[in-house]
């Protein structure tokens, strides 16, 4: 594995077995979540037990679309480092520092980036929001 960016060959090593950790773990959780979804006939007896399971899958379902959105970024990040561009931020270009990258091997924006964006979507929610509390009340 060549040095490339400002990362160093034992960063990149760290960065790298992580995102696949994370891959592999993601595997192990889906072929587990398969097999608590099969509801047996005397968990539907009664209608608590039925909602209570249905419930249930529910959360898996929804556990398993995060991770399935989370294995695309790991999976995006591995082809960035086979194209030699992990580690830059994709708005302004600049490196993305280990400590980021190792708290989160997904990170797509440096700090500075990130902080932008989240001020910028923090400003549009506080419009969308005024805007809901300014409409007429239709109720009567």
């Amino acid at each position: 594995m060549e040095r490339f960016n400002h990362l160093k060959i034992k960063e990149l090593k760290v960065l790298r077995a992580k995102i696949e950790d994370s891959i592999l773990q993601i595997k192990e959780n889906h072929n587990s979540s398969k097999e608590g979804m099969i509801i047996s006939k005397e968990e539907q007896s009664d209608q608590i037990d039925a909602a209570s399971a249905d419930y249930a899958n529910n959360q898996i379902l929804r556990m398993r679309n995060r991770e399935i959105f989370y294995s695309k970024k790991l999976n995006s990040a591995l082809e960035k480092f086979k194209n030699q561009e992990y580690g830059l931020c994709e708005d302004c270009g600049e490196e993305i520092k280990f400590a980021r990258l190792n708290a989160r091997p997904t990170a797509e924006l440096c700090i500075n980036c990130k902080e932008e964006s989240e001020k910028s979507e923090n400003v549009m929610f506080m419009k969308k929001s005024n805007s809901y509390s300014e409409a007429p009340d239709l109720r009567n």
